[in-house]
């Protein structure tokens, strides 16, 4: 009776580690990519300090006759779905920070943007600005890639390119980025009902594997000429410090979190199974021969 109870618990070695395998392909293609999506309850903020010069149209453009410091907070939070996109209603407020005056109803705004929550994309068939491009970065960045990202001021997408890898410093975190940098100009818009062009400079430090913006440095001019040379509003923003620091957080626990799930949760039931499987084939069997 014991001896044929052995092939049995070697029956039973192949069969958890052929379960172990399966589990860790079906991780990789199924389980995974079901749960990496843009959570239904998404919600966050994101505040940026900055400035607006504001200049005179029938002047000569050599001077603002106006400079405003500004705090600038973004909140967008995930409303529900259509048609499986998911709706996020995104709020754009502007605050003078020396006088504390509501700049929002020349400069801010609101709208409902629906995305799909695995790619990150607009879907411009439901979205009710028909916006295109990424809503965000997408994962897995690499370096000489390009994406493109919708740019509200110029009312399109706006390509993103690799510039280079950089070890990102905030105080004492440091987090692994790559940076890209977004650089149109000429671009046709109307605003107060003039004709006008638009050129910015936008600079993102993205932690590559969450598509997380680590900081963001943005310079924007709207101008009555494509070469910038006369100038209605010249903008520069850039993150605020706080936001830095909770996105620094969020990358780099980003980053830990989707290597475990997306690489060695994985591996570790493939790698386990198979390790059984052949125990269980080629080693066991030996070692039992050598036994009778």
């Amino acid at each position: 009776m014991a001896a044929e109870g052995k092939p049995k618990k070697r029956f039973i070695v192949s069969i958890v580690g052929l379960l172990l395998v399966v589990l860790g392909v079906l991780w990789i293609t199924v389980i995974f990519p079901a749960i990496d999506k843009v959570p239904l309850d998404s919600e966050q903020t994101y505040d940026f300090e900055g400035t607006y010069e504001i200049f005179d149209p029938d002047g000569d453009f050599t001077s603002p006759i106006s400079t405003i410091l500004i705090r600038q907070t973004l909140a967008q939070e995930a409303i529900g779905t259509e048609d499986g996109a998911l709706l996020i209603h995104e709020k754009r407020t502007v605050i003078n920070s020396v006088t504390g005056e509501d700049l929002s109803d020349e400069y801010g705004g609101e709208s409902t943007l629906a995305i799909d929550r695995r790619t990150r994309e607009f879907v411009p068939d439901i979205d009710e600005g028909k916006r295109t491009g990424y809503w965000e970065p997408p994962k897995l960045l690499g370096e000489g890639d390009t994406f493109d990202l919708w740019n509200p001021g110029a009312k399109e997408a706006l390509t993103a390119k690799y510039v280079r890898s950089e070890d990102f410093r905030h105080e004492d975190d440091v987090v692994a980025v790559l940076v890209f940098e977004i650089d149109e100009a000429e671009i046709p818009i109307t605003k107060g009902g003039m004709d006008l062009y638009y050129r910015t400079t936008i600079t993102l430090w993205i932690e590559p594997s969450s598509g997380t913006v680590a900081n963001q440095e943005s310079a924007t001019t709207v101008s009555f000429d494509k070469m910038g040379n006369q100038p209605v509003q010249i903008s520069t923003l850039r993150y605020a410090e706080e936001t830095i620091e909770d996105l620094m957080d969020t990358a780099k626990s980003a980053h830990t979190m989707l290597l475990w799930a997306r690489t060695i949760i994985p591996w570790l039931l493939i790698g386990l199974g198979s390790v059984m499987v052949l125990l269980d084939v080629l080693v066991l069997p030996r070692i039992q021969a050598r036994r009778e």
